[in-house]
């Protein structure tokens, strides 16, 4: 990040925890504004939410993670086990995309199952070897089609969207795999989507097919790019 610059992203968890900085940043949450060091972290039991950084030092490298617990940085080839994590909800529209499993191995009785709420998704892209013993079964339940690999589009559709009265929708668009939107780099101020600031010249890849709510100065645009089935 360049000398103060800030960048905005969505926190889960209870610690906010900065891994590397040049000097010092700015944290700004929906609760308080820290000025933290490298090595220092934000504990708070109900930090998610929106959460602003700025480098308040010189230009370099912002290295920040967040979570639940605390979190206690490991020292050279130490390693940092898990043992227990609370209860985590997943909002609308969040994913969650598991790159690697332990080896599982199941019991003669017992039985693997899998439930989705509405909305939510699972993406798994490797997984290590499992044997079920005989008479074993897997079963897995789903209140939407589980997807066992990304969905690629066969074409794309652009557009430019202009901001009237304060606002404009892109409607829905049931082919739509996903959309790329960037706010027009000669905006004079931030667009919002849903609350979610976009600064002039900002680009964001959102994998949804539903109506999407921008609002801003009238004027300003958002580029368009869908990616339709």
């Amino acid at each position: 990040m360049q000398s103060r610059q800030r960048n905005q992203f969505q926190a889960v968890g209870e610690f906010i925890f900065i891994e590397a900085c040049s000097s010092e940043v700015l944290i700004q949450t929906e609760r308080g504004e820290y000025k933290l060091k490298q090595g220092a972290q934000v504990i708070d039991p109900q930090l998610s939410g929106h959460v602003s950084v700025e480098n308040l030092g010189e230009a370099g490298t912002i290295d920040i993670r967040c979570g639940f617990g605390r979190y206690i940085p490991p020292t050279d080839g130490e390693s940092v086990t898990v043992s227990q994590i609370p209860a985590i909800k997943i909002a609308d529209n969040q994913q969650v995309i598991v790159s690697q499993l332990p080896a599982v191995q199941l019991e003669a009785t017992q039985v693997l199952a899998m439930k989705m709420a509405d909305g939510q998704q699972v993406e798994v892209s490797a997984m290590p070897k499992m044997k079920l013993e005989s008479g074993q079964a897997v079963r897995v339940y789903a209140t939407t089609p589980l997807l066992t690999k990304p969905v690629g589009g066969s074409s794309v559709s652009g557009s430019t969207l202009t901001i009237e009265s304060g606002g404009i929708v892109l409607e829905e668009n049931t082919l739509r795999c996903h959309v790329l939107i960037k706010a027009n780099k000669a905006n004079q101020a931030t667009v919002s989507l849903d609350g979610y600031e976009l600064d002039a010249g900002e680009k964001q890849k959102i994998e949804t097919s539903g109506a999407l709510t921008f609002s801003g100065t009238d004027g300003d645009t958002i580029q368009v790019l869908e990616v339709l089935k």
